[in-house]
């Protein structure tokens, strides 16, 4: 006889979990983003989640076994915390870089860039338009976010163009710190705008570091216009694959802002036009995101922004974490009733937080929240599962562990509380 149950309390400590493991998760993020591999970032981001999701609901399971029963708690609850680290930590671990893995394919052959050169444009105008020197401090922001694994070159110009820093890597602390110190000597804007000259020392540059190739990206902002013979100077960024993505600072002349829009166009790159110089942080940290391997839970940008088949492919991926956090709960109570009812309530779940990160992360100022209503909302639904999708209610206890059940001698109860007393010792269910 199949029977809906519910705990409100399995409910409200799931949700608990829930937030707990979002907050965790946001710190992963925010420390790890960028330096750690996204496969293993999102590992760890799904094993931590569904470890306090599952703690939480064994907590109140123990307290009050609405689902399980009296005589789980005195007989088996200790198995629960045997099987919560495997259940739920490492299999989600395994799950989560795996989906990544698949999310992160990009079947154009793209390659993250290691090498990035900051051009930045010294010209008097930028007196103007940029007075507080914004392009500075993003700068400054988008060394201090960056992977360990990347250098990074720095060039001001004006109608010269200088060298500020030649390709460093950000493998340590003080290789950040030192490329920010020396944008902290720049000094005031003067001068006239040559952007080509500008692209051919720093192709000059790259070439003279051996990094002239794919594995490379310019980002340039400028606030000006300057003649340049486009074929010419960007052909050997055409011909090693190299994108310059340019920022324009509104204000800029039209001619100026139309040359940035040619130069990004001609190498695939894309082109930022910022409405006030306080946009600039965002436009070179979009730049940079947009670069890299996406991750299930941060948003797409760039082309890939409006990629349906990732879009897709996100939602049935993280349908798939909510089953298998629903069948990890069933593997902590050792039930397979509960675990096929909560698997497909983590699937509905699932599919909900999926829907909820796709659809309400691409252009969103506040990443975090949208996460937080994945998050919150997985665990909540699953909690109902019991609810939604009745349970079979024959045997209390029927266990997962292969062979673990013993036939119930002729005329016994097949509630495991009337087995318990007949049978000696613990057994497996």
């Amino acid at each position: 006889m199949k029977q809906r149950k519910w705990s409100p309390l399995l409910t409200l400590f799931s949700v608990i979990g829930g937030f707990v493991g979002f907050f965790v998760g946001e710190y992963m993020l925010s420390r790890w983003g960028g330096s750690l591999h996204e496969i293993v970032l999102m590992g760890l981001y799904f094993g931590q989640f569904a470890l306090f999701v599952g703690l939480f609901c064994l907590v109140a399971e123990m307290i009050s076994p609405e689902l399980n029963g009296r005589n789980w708690r005195l007989r088996y609850a200790g198995d629960g915390w045997k099987f919560l680290v495997p259940a739920t930590l490492v299999m989600l671990f395994v799950a989560g870089a795996l989906f990544q893995l698949l999310y992160g394919l990009q079947f154009v052959g793209k390659q993250a860039p290691r090498d990035y050169v900051l051009v930045l444009d010294k010209s008097e105008s930028m007196v103007q338009n940029d007075p507080d020197k914004q392009s500075l401090q993003a700068a400054k922001s988008l060394i201090g976010r960056m992977n360990g694994g990347n250098r990074v070159a720095l060039f001001t110009f004006n109608e010269d163009t200088q060298l500020v820093s030649p390709l460093t890597s950000l493998k340590s602390s003080g290789a950040r710190e030192e490329l920010q110190s020396r944008l902290d000597k720049f000094g005031e804007p003067v001068g006239m705008t040559d952007i080509g000259k500008a692209l051919t020392t720093v192709m000059d540059e790259l070439k003279k570091e051996g990094a002239a190739s794919s594995k490379a990206a310019v980002i340039l902002i400028s606030d000006g216009y300057s003649d340049v013979n486009t074929a010419q100077v960007l052909a050997p960024y055409l011909e090693a694959g190299i994108p310059v993505h340019t920022v324009g600072i509104d204000g800029s002349q039209v001619e100026g802002i139309e040359l940035l829009q040619r130069i990004a166009g001609e190498t695939n790159a894309s082109f930022h036009d910022v409405k006030s110089a306080d946009q600039i942080t965002g436009a070179f940290e979009q730049i940079y995101a947009s670069e890299q391997q996406w991750n299930l839970v941060s948003e797409r940008l760039g082309p890939a922004a409006s990629d349906n088949f990732h879009g897709i492919l996100r939602v049935a991926l993280i349908l798939l974490i909510g089953t298998l956090i629903g069948l990890s709960l069933g593997i902590i109570f050792d039930n397979r009733h509960l675990a096929l009812s909560f698997a497909i309530g983590g699937t509905i779940a699932g599919l909900i937080a999926g829907l909820v990160l796709e659809l309400s992360l691409p252009g969103t100022s506040i990443p975090a929240f949208y996460r937080a209503v994945a998050a919150v909302t997985l665990a909540f639904v699953l909690s109902l599962a019991t609810l939604i999708i009745p349970v079979n209610n024959n045997d209390s206890n029927p266990g997962l562990r292969a062979g673990s059940r013993q036939k119930a001698r002729p005329g016994a109860s097949s509630r495991l509380g009337d087995r318990s007393s007949q049978l000696p010792g613990k057994q497996f269910r």
